[in-house]
């Protein structure tokens, strides 16, 4: 009886703060809708952080989360996927506050599930903080990837008469199509954005670096910015010499996925080889 009114009491908590406060989140949740998890609750997770001030109350959590939103979606957005991110914690923990619950209730009261639930509900929350680190690792993955062959490509074009400027544009209309599944394009779609509006091209590279956060990029666009202005040779030299280096850092990248990969595959081959096994050997059991 204590179970089902603890279910009711968090539901009608949660329907009558959603109701009460979509106004207010309204235009906040429109304009992020596609990136807020369960939109129809998303003003009660919203409701909580205000309401609790967990900006104030978890300040290392809330520094640690925007950091990573610095990285993956740039400074001017991570204030406001800071606090999506933390709607997303608050909405999972509530459902599975609310399914503990009603695991216990068709458990008929069974403590044992009670436990289970709760420290379930705490993994899954270390589990969605710490999945920010794997986010920011598959990010910069992904850009080292793809950079020695967008250096390959801007000596190429530099070669044949481009200016750099002209050449990073060139570069970012061929992958226009995939800029939003391309950390790298993404990045240098701003920085071609911000050329188009005449800020310098030297301020678009340092914007494009503070960006990025990664070491790779960094040296890149330093060396860009050192032999730009004298061109020609000297340019393509200073960038062939650092194109080396990052496809080596590529394939020791793609070495490290191939490895993770294999590994990933040893409990499933485990599990068949003995599947396998057992109906191999089993009717010969039958026997005996």
């Amino acid at each position: 009886m204590v179970i089902k009114v603890l279910i009711a009491v968090v539901l009608f908590v949660v329907l009558f703060v959603t109701l009460k406060q979509k106004k207010i989140y309204e235009k906040f949740i429109s304009t992020y809708k596609e990136d807020i998890t369960l939109p129809v609750i998303a003003p009660f997770a919203f409701t909580v952080i205000d309401k609790l001030n967990l900006y104030k109350r978890l300040p290392k959590l809330i520094n640690f989360i925007h950091q990573k939103m610095i990285t993956l979606k740039g400074s001017k957005l991570s204030g406001d996927h800071t606090r999506i991110y933390l709607a997303k914690i608050i909405t999972v923990l509530t459902l599975l506050v609310l399914l503990t619950l009603a695991g216990v209730e068709a458990s008929e009261g069974g403590n044992e599930n009670l436990l289970y639930g709760l420290i379930l509900t705490v993994i899954v929350g270390l589990f969605l903080v710490k999945d920010l680190d794997k986010k920011v690792k598959q990010r910069k993955d992904s850009i080292l990837i793809e950079l020695p062959e967008f250096v390959n490509k801007v000596i190429l074009l530099v070669n044949a008469g481009d200016t750099v400027q002209g050449a990073f544009k060139k570069c970012v209309d061929q992958n226009k199509h995939r800029i939003f599944d391309s950390p790298l394009y993404f990045e240098l779609n701003e920085a071609v954005n911000k050329m188009s509006a005449n800020t310098s091209f030297q301020d678009a590279l340092k914007d494009l670096n503070y960006r990025s956060g990664i070491q790779e990029v960094s040296v890149f666009t330093t060396t860009v910015m050192m032999n730009y202005r004298k061109g020609g040779a000297q340019l393509t030299d200073s960038l062939k010499e650092l194109s080396v280096s990052l496809w080596e850092k590529r394939k020791t990248v793609t070495r490290i996925k191939g490895e993770e990969a294999s590994s990933k595959l040893v409990f499933p081959i485990i599990f068949i080889f003995a599947a396998v096994l057992l109906i191999v050997i089993y009717p010969a059991l039958a026997v005996f």
